[in-house]
């Protein structure tokens, strides 16, 4: 964990990819466990099991869902028991003899050569059938969970250090969202008085070629209305909120997943700086607003990879 400016807990960002594996042994066998992770919008989880071990598959995603967010991963779990603890053959006898009558029942019209081979007999359904390991369920469970979580350990501080790269990506381009905005306001505040210029320029040109003068106050009003039209102040504060709310989602101190509200405040800026390329009426502003949404696009790239 890292610690704030104020000396609180801040848990840190996590990617989605990662990989990890451990091994465990006991007296009972041991356990080899692989996970494997990719980026996801939630959280896709598969557990790859022996068949004889397939009631272990509930409690082992359990433990995983309480460690992970999101992401698709992949858990490979290869089990090697030791000698008392090898599954055994159970022979359903029963059915066998069924199978065996009605088998030399058919077998009568057939040549000697086209006897039917005992091996086959012995994979027909639910002949031969292993039992589940003889030990302790709950003491084989142990050995698997715990197996996983040494997994999860790495493949989360793998993910942690992922984390800081993408944290440092994010915190640079909300800086440059941040001047870029700050651009914008400042020259927000000129547009109304070049286009006053442009229009005043404009009236007296016609004045001198028609002779005749253009009201003041209907000069006030075009004015007023460009100036209506064209402003981006609501924007620019709801832009300066977003960019506030992206910096305290990113240092919350809980171990929430912080890739889907990220998402959503990347959505936002994208909305507000397209609301302020459709109101802008100079072309220094629209010049900035291109840069601005060239940052979210690399803003938006990132937080995909975010858990």
């Amino acid at each position: 964990m890292r610690l704030g400016e104020k000396g609180s807990a801040m848990s840190p960002l996590k990617s989605m990819t990662g990989f990890g594996r451990a091994d465990l042994s006991s007296d009972i066998g041991s356990f080899a466990v692989e996970i494997k992770a990719v980026n996801h919008r939630f959280l896709d989880a598969r557990i790859h099991l022996p068949r004889e071990l397939s009631s272990l598959e509930i409690p082992l995603l359990k433990t995983l869902k309480s460690r992970l967010g999101r992401g698709k991963v992949e858990v490979s779990v290869r089990w090697t028991p030791s000698g008392h603890a090898v599954a055994r053959m159970r022979f359903n006898r029963e059915l066998l003899r069924e199978y065996q009558a009605e088998l030399a029942l058919r077998a009568v019209p057939l040549r000697p050569e086209d006897a039917v081979p005992f091996e086959y007999v012995l994979s027909l359904p639910g002949v031969a059938e292993k039992d589940a390991p003889q030990v302790d369920q709950e003491e084989i469970l142990k050995l698997a969970d715990d197996a996983l979580v040494q997994a999860l350990d790495i493949l989360v501080a793998e993910r942690e250090r992922e984390g800081v790269v993408l944290e440092r990506e994010l915190l640079l381009r909300l800086d440059n969202m941040a001047s870029m905005r700050t651009q914008i306001e400042e020259q927000s505040g000129e547009v109304v008085e070049a286009f006053r210029q442009r229009l005043a320029k404009k009236a007296a040109e016609w004045a001198e070629a028609t002779s005749l003068q253009v009201e003041g106050g209907r000069l006030e009003t075009e004015v007023m209305m460009f100036a209506e039209r064209s402003d981006i102040t609501e924007e620019l504060t709801r832009l300066a909120a977003h960019l506030e709310a992206y910096r305290e989602a990113m240092a919350a101190d809980d171990d929430a997943p912080r890739g889907k509200p990220l998402e959503f405040l990347t959505q936002e800026l994208l909305r507000e700086t397209n609301t302020i390329a459709s109101k802008a009426r100079d072309t220094s502003i629209l010049s900035t607003v291109l840069a601005m949404k060239h940052e979210i696009e690399k803003i938006r790239e990132q937080v995909m990879n975010v858990e």
